[in-house]
């Protein structure tokens, strides 16, 4: 990708970035599907439903604080966000039934929240309120108002990324075996599914933009939870890594997650969520790595930090230097680059749309599922929208940490 495109991918992202109370039960109809008759069940589907059809129109959701029918449900010039959650409904309304769980809608119709019951979804919705406002606060989609945009990507045969486009489906699962009955229920409606179904079958969640969902165990076998697991910051930054994917597809991984570590640390006030880490996590690092880059950075005042350090971090893997590095900068630019993170994400995102597809001249097209913006580009974009002097002036914050000011000159 040329100096010249990157540069106009830049200038083309920073331009455009210029709950509930529980029903009594006389009060209206339970939360969840309703079931007309008994189901029949197979254990070898995985929990899956046989009989009756049960979908979006037989639904119950917990909306506004009320058990509320889905085909009922209203929001003035967003019938197309609502057919968008129908289609997710219809896809767990079965196992929802079956197993006794609760279906809850944000207002804006972004998040679709499943939990073990209606008092559960409640308190949790208190926490994706809260999530989303913190998001939207770091992390601003651009006004996309009547675009109809969207780029293949090659990730799972042709997949069509439609920014803004649907809700973000959250699962928070009571047992493991509802776990393992989710997954068997999402084969069942749809086979392909097993190609990444069986890989998360041993894990305890999945996060999953293929379709729009996150899911993870309450108390996964052999986690201790409290001081290893806890389940409101899996909520956070799972739902945090899909807002980035809704509203900005792909990103690097040094940017996905540590926007994620960053709301989270603001709504819920540490780190709990380590995504592919295996090693033992110190008590410090629950609140960060501050005191790892400070020492780092005060013996290398001669050395500034260097891009390339950290982005090339790997999918599905964990690196605790690169994992520290990423947390410090986006905490940086976060702090003392208003608006950086957002121009940086679309900046990212039309990158991605550029590089999945490779056009062959002659009328056809093919997927490149394993293009990654290079280090040499993402540095020039990231110069171009927060300045040339970005990485010095980061060294410095990680030497001072919260005594840290921006120079005059540099403002």
């Amino acid at each position: 990708m040329t100096s010249t495109l990157m540069s106009l991918l830049a200038a083309t992202a920073l331009t455009a970035l210029t709950t509930a109370t529980s029903p009594a039960a006389s009060a209206g109809p339970p939360i969840g599907p309703s079931l007309a008759s008994t189901p029949t069940v197979s254990a070898a589907t995985g929990g899956a439903l046989h009989a009756p059809s049960i979908d979006a129109s037989s639904a119950t959701i917990l909306w506004k604080g009320k058990a509320t029918p889905f085909d009922s449900i209203e929001i003035p010039g967003a019938a197309d966000k609502l057919a968008a959650v129908a289609k997710h409904v219809d896809r767990y309304a079965a196992w929802v039934a079956e197993n006794g769980y609760a279906m809850a809608l944000t207002e804006d119709a972004r998040v679709l929240l499943i939990t073990s019951s209606a008092k559960v979804a409640k308190r949790r919705l208190k926490l994706v309120s809260k999530t989303l406002s913190v998001f939207d606060e770091i992390m601003p989609a651009p006004d996309r108002t009547g675009s109809d945009e969207t780029f293949r990507e090659g990730d799972w045969g042709v997949c069509e990324h439609v920014p803004d486009a649907g809700p973000v489906v959250l699962i928070e699962l009571e047992k493991g075996a509802h776990y393992q009955a989710l997954l068997g229920s999402l084969e069942k409606g749809d086979p392909d599914m097993q190609t990444w179904t069986s890989v998360h079958a041993s894990e305890p969640g999945f996060d999953e933009v293929r379709v729009m969902a996150a899911a993870w165990q309450a108390a996964p076998a052999g986690f201790e939870v409290g001081n290893v697991w806890r389940s409101e910051n899996e909520l956070v930054n799972r739902l945090s890594r899909m807002l980035t994917y809704r509203s900005f597809g792909p990103q690097p991984t040094w940017f996905n997650q540590a926007t994620a570590w960053t709301v989270e640390q603001s709504v819920v006030g540490d780190i709990y969520c380590f995504p592919y880490r295996q090693e033992f996590v110190s008590v410090g690092e629950h609140s960060g790595w501050s005191s790892t880059l400070k020492g780092q950075f005060n013996k290398r005042k001669k050395e500034p930090l260097e891009l390339g350090e950290f982005a090339g971090w790997r999918r599905n893997s964990w690196d605790l230097n690169e994992a520290a590095l990423s947390w410090g900068f986006v905490q940086f630019l976060a702090k003392h680059k208003p608006g950086s993170l957002p121009a940086l994400a679309e900046a990212n995102r039309l990158a991605y749309k550029a590089g999945f597809t490779v056009d062959h001249g002659d009328g056809t097209w093919s997927t490149n599922p394993n293009f990654e913006v290079p280090k040499a580009s993402q540095l020039e974009t990231l110069e171009s929208i927060a300045g040339e002097e970005v990485l010095d002036e980061a060294s410095e914050f990680f030497r001072k940490g919260r005594r840290y000011k921006p120079s005059r000159k540099r403002r």
